[in-house]
């Protein structure tokens, strides 16, 4: 294979970044915003977790690391929601994108440690793809701050071998799953 085409495999070109950007923050947007409905029930100290439960469990690191574990109050978890949904448009607008990208990733890592029993699949995934979105160049194209593209429209880098990898790594583990499955969901002759 020539060198371009390896250009191609490992990287990709900024409108596919920007693109990327766009995808991930409107559904992380709407991840977020589907959240608000279930704040009271599972991150509340009304609801099945209470922070004095929560907090006598976990070490110092979680408690440094989880900002929602320290605040029990609906309307206090709305503010930090609401400051989490502020961040992922800013993300998804490519406003400030490398700190949007990293506070996404921090409050959305935040939100997930305040109530493990809520997490599933999508958790992990978001986790993934945020935690790389701060090391991949997203603010070069359609966005409101852009930065100026160098002379290659393909971006080769650390992070876009990364993406590439955790796109194939993320097919290999639900198609394992499903697979795997041992109640055949996902087969032609399922029983629902």
């Amino acid at each position: 294979m020539n060198p371009k085409g390896w250009r191609s495999v490992v990287g990709c070109t900024y409108e596919s970044l920007a693109l990327f950007r766009i995808t991930l923050g409107l559904l992380l947007c709407l991840e977020l915003v589907l959240r608000f409905r279930f704040l009271h029930p599972f991150y509340t100290d009304d609801g099945t977790l209470p922070t004095h439960l929560l907090m006598d469990k976990v070490d110092s690191l979680f408690k440094k690391v989880c900002l929602h574990c320290h605040f029990g109050s609906l309307k206090e978890q709305q503010v930090i929601l609401t400051v989490q949904v502020f961040w992922a448009v800013l993300f998804t607008i490519g406003q400030y994108t490398k700190f949007a990208s990293v506070m996404s990733w921090y409050l959305y890592l935040s939100l997930t440690l305040r109530n493990t029993w809520m997490n599933y699949i999508l958790d992990r995934y978001f986790h993934y793809l945020l935690f790389i979105s701060m090391f991949l160049p997203l603010d070069h194209k359609w966005a409101m701050s852009p930065h100026p593209v160098r002379r290659s429209s393909v971006c080769v880098c650390p992070a876009t071998i990364a993406l590439k990898a955790l796109v194939t790594w993320i097919y290999l583990d639900a198609g394992y799953g499903k697979w795997a499955d041992p109640l055949g969901g996902w087969t032609y002759n399922a029983d629902p």
